[in-house]
């Protein structure tokens, strides 16, 4: 068998009715505030005084970013959280499996509960941890994996 069919017998498949939960936007606009703010003095003042460099850099460093966020995603079905990591050219999947989670542990972090976020750190049995950054609070996610925990 050739990895292409090995990795189509691996997948998940993902049904209809599963949940899809997005990041929240401050997933790109906390690694990109300071860089909008350096573009934004950049071209309010003469381009001559402060050059074309840090445009540039600014972005070099937000279309990622955004890019990133845009592709990244976390799928709820029935027995699996898939972790959709998106990338500037593509994204990667993780699937983990519910009933090999010991604990699932919810971390918001310093402005996330203002904001709106929490970061959630599913504990598999093995040790091994699954990290979801900037997860919405009012996404269904915590309640479904616990839900699921005990069975």
């Amino acid at each position: 068998m050739n990895d292409n069919e090995q990795t189509s017998l691996n997948q998940i498949e993902i049904s209809d009715d599963a949940i899809v939960v997005l990041q929240s936007n401050w997933a790109w606009m906390w690694s990109a505030a300071p860089w909008i703010v350096l573009f934004g003095i950049a071209t309010a003042f003469d381009l001559f005084t402060f050059g074309v460099l840090p445009m540039v850099l600014a972005t070099i460093v937000i279309i990622p970013s955004y890019m990133s966020f845009r592709k990244t995603a976390y799928i709820l079905t029935d027995t699996h959280v898939i972790i959709q990591q998106g990338t500037m050219f593509g994204s990667q999947q993780v699937e983990v499996e519910i009933a090999n989670l010991s604990d699932l542990l919810e971390l918001p972090g310093m402005f996330g509960r203002s904001l709106g976020y929490t970061g959630i750190h599913l504990v598999l049995k093995d040790g091994r941890i699954a990290a979801l950054r900037y997860v919405p609070l009012k996404a269904p996610l915590t309640q479904h994996v616990k839900s699921r925990l005990g069975e």
